[in-house]
């Protein structure tokens, strides 16, 4: 028997504030990593996973709500972040952002150091992602301060739960995109992205999965 996803309100918003590292298109709901060209030396130091808010805030108990976007790469951060949260800064590298690090599931706040423990709060072992993309959903509950991840329509579990901070703050969805991988070199300029779905209904939720997935 499935779980009911009665009661989740979707969510229709643009991105907004994000850094150098970014552009929109006109809609303002594709939202473009601009150092995507690889270089000899990498990507422009510190351009990578800045964090990138959608324009909608959820309050405190307000309710549950369930956001999507696709995406053509793996080389990203979702989540989600204050409204004063820097934009210059990696997304999970500080007080103000909570992210999924879609490369290994780790779920990250307050980070200091990658391949450090410190500043993971846990780590989705069900996700596997193409290089592809895909598309990725978030249900937050705004009551509890939970944040629970989809792929492709799939549960992958709750990235962060009521002792992530998260509850009792007015927070916004959020993403980082990087867009610098050696597989995906083929796909040029202006085409590695994520995009805002409007209006997406939230995946229902199986008994099963409820006590398997954590």
């Amino acid at each position: 028997m499935a779980a009911s996803s009665k009661n989740v309100q979707t969510c229709k918003f643009t991105w907004k504030g994000y850094s150098g590292s970014y552009e929109t298109d006109d809609s303002q709901k594709k939202l473009i990593f601009k150092y995507q060209q690889q270089p000899s030396s990498g990507p422009k130091p510190g351009s990578m996973y800045h964090t990138c808010l959608g324009s909608q805030a959820f309050e405190p108990d307000t309710g549950r709500f369930y956001w999507e976007f696709a995406t053509c790469i793996d080389n990203l951060k979702v989540g989600v972040a204050l409204p004063d949260c820097p934009n210059d800064e990696e997304m999970g590298y500080n007080s103000k952002s909570w992210a999924v690090y879609i490369q290994t599931g780790e779920c990250e706040h307050g980070r200091v150091e990658r391949l450090e423990p410190e500043g993971v709060q846990r780590r989705l072992w069900r996700l596997v992602v193409p290089i592809s993309g895909g598309r990725f959903g978030c249900l937050l509950d705004t009551k509890s301060g939970t944040l629970q991840l989809f792929f492709n329509g799939e549960y992958q579990g709750m990235a962060f739960d009521e002792a992530s901070g998260i509850k009792g703050k007015t927070v916004h969805a959020a993403v980082g995109l990087a867009g610098i991988e050696d597989n995906n070199r083929a796909i040029g300029f202006g085409n590695k992205y994520c995009q805002i779905i409007d209006s997406a209904a939230a995946p229902k939720i199986s008994s099963v999965e409820k006590k398997v997935i954590c």
